[in-house]
């Protein structure tokens, strides 16, 4: 009974340690290498050439203190958009607070490491359709 409850304690101790050392994995600058949707049909792959080329830009720079910056220009505005805002992790789960035009919103990504990729996935409200955007660290 003892060892159970020690393999416990250390099998939550690992996992606290190991969700804290993906939180400290995210801070810093990460620059868009790729990004995909997938849909029934299969998955496509998106603005690749302007991707390559630095002219396609979506640059998250995650800040220890649980704040982030935006910067990118693939809204479709044309022009170049910064937001700030919040996140925090939970388990798998990358969970970033916004604030645009006075209205605050909640975005949920699964997120893994890919060796030095970061990879952030979301599937739309109805199971349609799915995003996956790769990111490399500056």
């Amino acid at each position: 009974m003892l060892m159970k409850i020690l393999f416990v304690l250390f099998s939550l101790l690992l996992i606290n340690f190991l969700s804290e050392a993906q939180d400290k994995n995210l801070t810093g600058t990460w620059n868009i290498i790729e990004c995909a949707y997938t849909t029934a049909d299969g998955t496509e792959p998106i603005m690749v050439d302007e991707i390559a080329a630095g002219t396609a830009i979506s640059d998250y720079a995650f800040m220890e203190d649980g704040t982030y910056k935006l910067v990118t220009n693939m809204s479709g505005s044309g022009t170049t958009d910064t937001y700030d805002g919040t996140w925090n992790t939970s388990g798998n789960k990358l969970i970033m607070t916004l604030t645009v035009n006075g209205q605050s919103m909640e975005i949920e990504w699964v997120y893994e490491f890919k060796e030095d990729i970061l990879v952030l996935s979301r599937t739309s409200p109805d199971g349609n359709m799915s995003v996956a955007n790769s990111f490399r660290k500056k």
